[in-house]
């Protein structure tokens, strides 16, 4: 049905309530309040009138800066490999590569995480240790002051400033690469961005020539190259959990079809589509994109293991060498 026959087959809805109304309460004849559509062909939609709004997980303000804690890092770790695997290892995941500068930073979500981190720079660089005797003071436009040594003016500053996009690229053998999965075929929808969900209209049509959303698109175009079976992308991939053999599980081929009736989306085994970089950073920024690239059909369980985190190397690896699936 058209979009303009839905709307039109709603105002006929209210008219016939309306009717219904004055026949119980004045006894009157309703017909006339009915009124009746025209069939339409689906076109162009008549003016004034706007298509149905995409979800709020498609369409949802992803724009909006993230503001996190910033430490200033001494040397030049953009440049220096071995000094940026030294302050990642010192400092973890709050220190990433930035996707458009291409610089390397590390950010925080809490200003006492950022400080920590911060006494410890000079040391981690392999110059004379801050002091560690003092304590982060506001400044009180939101950024800290750290004192790092006995003269009051040797201090640092941690500013509150909107952290950049984390670069999508995973280390895979110390290669930047980036996330390219068996979807990669699929055209790509027109809202497309960083902490987008798969529930955006995509290009994607079923048996019937309905509409679908990412998600069902994707689902779909796995099920067709299975003759009716939805399959994981990560068939046998192994993973620490607590129901499996020696705390270990392995990801099976065949998963159930969330599609089919009496198949809960809580199974363990029932099939999702999952971002592989995911949707949000370890500070909780947006990240991953709803790029049909960084889709992978795989069991909720295993979905539940790599949710929010960094992508395991092998993990990528496994999905960029799978060969493209058909429209």
């Amino acid at each position: 049905m058209s979009y303009k026959n839905e709307v039109c087959m709603k105002k006929t809805t209210r008219r016939r309530r309306s009717a219904m109304l004055g026949v119980l309460v004045l006894g009157l004849g309703g017909a006339g309040m009915m009124g009746a559509c025209a069939p339409s062909k689906s076109g162009p939609l008549a003016p004034g009138v706007t298509p149905p709004a995409q979800p709020p997980e498609c369409m949802g303000p992803f724009d909006k800066p993230c503001m996190r804690y910033y430490i200033p890092l001494l040397g030049n770790p953009k440049d220096d490999v071995a000094l940026r695997n030294k302050y990642i290892t010192a400092f973890g995941s709050a220190c990433y590569i930035a996707a458009v500068t291409d610089t390397f930073n590390c950010f925080y979500k809490t200003w006492q995480a950022a400080c920590a981190d911060a006494v410890k720079i000079a040391e981690v660089y392999g110059v004379l240790p801050y002091v560690k005797d003092y304590t982060c003071q506001p400044v009180g436009n939101g950024d800290y002051s750290l004192q790092v040594g006995p003269d009051v003016a040797n201090k640092i500053f941690i500013y509150y400033k909107d952290a950049p996009l984390q670069s999508p690229k995973i280390d895979v053998g110390d290669v930047p690469t980036e996330a390219n999965g068996p979807y990669r075929n699929l055209t790509e929808p027109q809202t497309l961005g960083p902490g987008r969900a798969f529930e955006c209209s995509s290009a994607g049509v079923d048996d019937n020539g309905k509409t679908l959303t990412q998600k069902e698109w994707i689902l779909h175009v796995n099920r067709k190259a299975h003759r009716g079976q939805v399959r994981s992308d990560l068939a046998g991939f192994t993973y620490p959990c607590a129901e499996g053999d020696n705390g270990m599980c392995t990801e099976d081929l065949v998963l159930k079809d969330p599609g089919e009736k009496g198949v809960s989306q809580y199974d363990p085994k029932a099939a999702q589509v999952h971002h592989v970089v995911p949707r949000k950073d370890q500070r909780s920024c947006w990240w991953g994109t709803n790029s049909n690239k960084n889709a992978a059909v795989i069991s909720r369980r295993l979905n539940q293991f790599l949710y929010n985190k960094e992508p395991p190397p092998n993990e990528v690896e496994q999905l960029n060498a799978l060969p493209p699936y058909a429209p």
